[in-house]
């Protein structure tokens, strides 16, 4: 084996490493994001519950209870974006998927993505101005800056944004091995 051979693949095989990590990484935020909109469903359950019990039985409603679980029911719904996108559970147009010509089917899978990446950093973009607008804002019931609910749509639409990447970045192989283009897991 020549030394041009040698270094062509090691350089082939710190890339496959790179991916790997890339892909690890991915995955790590995709769980972590999952993780977090459980535990605010359960939060929103849990207020639910008790908003119910002092509402009912106890006859003095708690004023905080209606805002927490619309402001967790927020940030669940943003930080849900990236984990539903990586296993395919959106909402999706399937027009092109028999079509026996290869490049359109390839042309409308990168399509598809990139959009979405452009529609995440829109929202990123317009988010952050309006968390960053609402700064001095405060909310009634619980009293927390607004900024705290109005950054679930940038933090969502970014980890959106980073599994898109990872998902353009595994289509080749996705297509290859026929494995749905968002499974990279």
């Amino acid at each position: 084996m020549n030394s041009s051979t040698t270094s062509d693949l090691k350089k082939n095989l710190d890339a496959g490493s790179q991916r790997s990590r890339l892909f690890k990484f991915c995955s790590s935020i995709s769980k972590l994001s999952e993780a977090s909109a459980a535990i605010l469903l359960i939060a929103v359950v849990g207020m639910n519950l008790v908003q119910i019990f002092f509402r009912y039985v106890i006859v003095d409603p708690l004023s905080w209870t209606e805002e927490g679980m619309r402001y967790s029911a927020i940030w669940m719904t943003f930080l849900a974006l990236a984990p539903a996108l990586v296993r395919g559970e959106h909402m999706a147009i399937d027009l092109f998927q028999g079509v026996p010509s290869i490049k359109l089917r390839r042309f409308v899978g990168y399509l598809a993505p990139i959009a979405i990446g452009g529609f995440c950093i829109l929202l990123i973009w317009k988010g952050l101005d309006a968390a960053i607008g609402n700064l001095k804002q405060v909310s009634p019931a619980i009293r927390i800056t607004m900024i705290i609910p109005y950054a679930a749509v940038p933090l969502g639409a970014g980890l959106t944004l980073i599994q898109v990447v990872c998902t353009l970045l595994s289509w080749d192989t996705a297509i290859q091995s026929d494995v749905p283009e968002g499974d990279f897991q």
